[in-house]
């Protein structure tokens, strides 16, 4: 007995204790064994006899000491679950805050900070994108013993708007995105020192993560870069086209004019033919949110935007050789958005690269439907993992 629990408190500063057996003490409707919950290096230490629950007496021990794995809500119970329990986790367990960015533009951010944690994640999002889309992220990852940062884009969600219109999606310089993180890193993120730091970045959020860690190296322990902005869909032209044509345009007086075919964000966009997701749920939520909380609204991009973004992408690539940190890129065999070759090209050009592929899945594989994303967020957790050995020794300073 008493050499049992020395090797379980041995990991404890890899396991947290589990709030859904704090709550109920039990094992959950259709599990048999405690293995299936438990992270690994708690079920490796464990005698298959005692997972079984033939040592009853030892079971607060291992509930008080291992966690369980977070359980994602399903889409089918989203809409009824989302205000009382997601968005009430996030509006009571994230401390909300505002910076300044560069040349003074004020950055909404959250945080969710816990002691004895293994890592930090800084979340990175897509254009249009705001952090109370990622309460539902956020509520299924709750129990992970991460802490948590994420933060609005300069022109979007609750920060501050660059333009008149503040439904266009506009950007001075794509560098004061790269800036605003950076600032973000120094000033909030580190406030707390962290063993490991990792980037979960999306779109958008790829790009300035990519350039972030070339011009910051050694502050980060990984990334990973869901359907990373490599390359844009521009049909009906031509990459190439689309691209000197923008720039003409711009330099032309006309870049704080919406793209093509752009305006305003689009309430009444249909489920059917979207390029996002193949979750309802997931899809109708965001409209729902955006309803109740209309500020977080964000239309189409301007020329400015776009011309900034082409010449970011073109940085990012070429810096793929340079990435001096472990990567897992996630691609949706079925995005439409962004360039899935320039995604595959880059990892193989990353020294340290893992492209995870999901077959059907569309351009937001974090609000997929549920066998997609459910793998999704298996692989994040055990990227991290695998990247995060929980021995106490390395502080990001």
């Amino acid at each position: 007995m008493k050499k049992l629990i020395m090797r379980i408190l041995r990991i404890r500063t890899a396991c947290r204790p589990a709030a859904f057996f704090r709550q109920n003490r039990r094992l959950p409707a259709g599990i048999k064994s405690l293995s299936i919950l438990l992270w690994p290096d708690c079920r490796r230490l464990i005698p298959g006899r005692l997972l079984r629950g033939e040592i009853p007496g030892l079971l607060v021990i291992i509930l008080l000491l291992c966690p369980t794995q977070s359980v994602a809500v399903p889409e089918g119970r989203l809409s009824a679950v989302f205000d009382s329990t997601i968005l009430s986790f996030f509006t009571t367990q994230f401390k909300t805050g505002t910076m300044r960015g560069a040349g003074g533009v004020a950055i909404h951010y959250a945080k969710r900070e816990i002691s004895g944690e293994q890592a930090a994640l800084v979340i990175v999002d897509g254009r249009t994108e705001y952090t109370t889309k990622y309460a539902e992220l956020l509520y299924d990852l709750r129990d992970m013993p991460w802490s948590f940062y994420i933060y609005d884009h300069r022109g979007q969600g609750l920060s501050g708007r660059l333009l008149g219109d503040p439904q266009k999606g506009d950007v001075e310089k794509f560098s004061n995105y790269v800036s605003d993180l950076k600032k973000f890193i120094e000033s909030v993120v580190k406030k707390k020192p962290h063993q490991h730091l990792f980037i979960l970045a999306h779109s958008m959020g790829g790009t300035i993560a990519i350039i972030y860690s070339l011009e910051n190296p050694g502050v980060l322990s990984g990334m990973i870069l869901c359907s990373p902005m490599l390359q844009i869909n521009t049909a009906p032209y031509p990459n190439e086209v689309a691209r000197v044509l923008t720039a003409t345009i711009t330099d032309l007086g006309g870049g704080d004019f919406y793209i093509f075919g752009g305006g305003p964000y689009n309430p009444a966009r249909a489920f059917a033919g979207n390029d996002l997701t193949h979750s309802a749920a997931r899809f109708m939520l965001n409209k729902k949110i955006l309803r109740n909380f209309p500020e977080n609204e964000l239309g189409s991009p301007t020329f400015q935007w776009l011309n900034q973004s082409f010449k970011a992408m073109r940085e990012a690539k070429a810096g793929a050789g340079d990435i001096r940190v472990p990567l897992l890129i996630l691609e949706g065999g079925s995005d439409t958005v962004v360039g899935r070759k320039a995604e595959s090209d880059f990892c193989l050009q990353a020294p340290d690269c893992i492209l995870a592929r999901f077959p059907g899945g569309r351009h937001e594989l974090m609000m997929e439907k549920d066998s997609i994303r459910n793998l999704v967020l298996k692989r994040i957790k055990d990227f991290i993992a695998a990247h995060c050995p929980s021995d106490g020794m390395t502080v990001v300073p």
